[in-house]
């Protein structure tokens, strides 16, 4: 896994700069990853794969979907279930593809499969396919539960997502983790408390009451002199589109200030006509988006193939003219 010492995300990238996007995000202390788009993923180790409990397609455009195969195919015979988000249309299209086999041998399977069509204004499409039922589509019992436009996976994670301009539906995401607040034991020692039980309470938010130098100090107080205020940290992906001046301003907006963002660069700044015409961004582009939003960093992947023989170097070059804090995804 690719880490950084901060970061409470560990990041892997399914292969090198050029190939078909797919980005494995294990959030640290967790037995569960989320990945995003599921383009190239043989490179990734079956154990890891084994782990995906999200999925999140940007777009259903081959290239981006070309191992979903390759990951059920691991996963058949897994208790873990598979929930597959993205635009509208996903659920019709992981359907098909669910029906291109057949499954007459699997009837033992606990493996399930939930997709979610992530919609803005109007409420999310979810169904169910069970291997068991050889994925015959179902309604799930408990369908995840969307807000406007932000899903909450567990107690502290949360991911938005936010449309981009690709030619088909195509959305952006941002993945942010709630941190607990951290407890100075300096201070527990300086007021002359020792540390129990009553820490983790204290953290969880329980009411509680503790004689600190004689004096009866109750929860509030206790949080306001020992717990730091929570915190998040947050990481963004976004691939395939064209940034023109009103989304760029969305998207300055909507990755504010986040601590990592991930995005393509597929063309060179002297390409952007093709950029335009592909529906793609260009190096000074995603620099110039993420210096803007104020991101920590900068990661740069699924650049366009007709550099292959030169290499990435011009793109991380030319992006860390503008935003010096830019690494490969590959390389990070």
């Amino acid at each position: 896994m690719q880490s950084s010492e901060k970061s409470v995300f560990e990041l892997q990238a399914a292969g090198g700069p050029f190939h078909d996007p797919a980005l494995l995000v294990r959030p640290k202390n967790s037995q569960e990853s989320l990945l995003f788009d599921c383009g190239t993923i043989h490179s990734l180790k079956t154990r890891d794969l084994l782990t995906v409990r999200w999925l999140f397609l940007s777009h259903l455009h081959i290239d981006h979907l070309i191992g979903f195969d390759h990951l059920l195919r691991l996963r058949l015979f897994s208790e873990l279930p598979l929930t597959v988000f993205g635009p509208p249309g996903t659920t019709k299209t992981i359907g098909h593809r669910l029906l291109g086999y057949a499954w007459n041998l699997t009837s033992g399977s606990p493996f399930v499969i939930e997709t979610t069509d992530l919609h803005r204004g109007q409420p999310c499409v979810h169904a169910r396919f069970a291997c068991n039922n050889q994925f015959q589509q179902e309604l799930p019992a408990e369908p995840p539960t969307c807000s406007e436009a932000s899903i909450s996976l567990g107690q502290d994670l949360k991911v938005s997502w936010h449309p981009v301009n690709h030619g088909v539906a195509c959305y952006c995401y941002k993945l942010v983790r709630s941190l607990p607040p951290k407890f100075s034991l300096e201070t527990c020692r300086r007021l002359g408390l020792t540390p129990g039980p009553w820490v983790s309470q204290l953290i969880n938010g329980e009411r509680l009451h503790l004689s600190v130098e004689g004096v009866d100090r109750d929860q509030d107080w206790l949080a306001a002199h020992l717990l730091s205020q929570p915190s998040e940290q947050s990481l963004g992906y976004l691939t395939d589109s064209k940034l023109d001046a009103p989304l760029r301003e969305a998207l300055v907006t909507f990755f504010q200030e986040v601590d990592t963002l991930t995005s393509e660069s597929a063309y060179r700044t002297e390409d952007a006509d093709l950029a335009e015409k592909n529906l793609h961004m260009t190096t000074d582009q995603v620099a110039q988006l993420a210096l803007k939003a104020r991101v920590g960093r900068l990661l740069i992947f699924h650049l366009s193939r007709r550099y292959t023989d030169s290499g990435p170097e011009t793109h991380l070059k030319q992006a860390r003219s503008v935003f010096p804090a830019t690494e490969l995804l590959s390389e990070a």
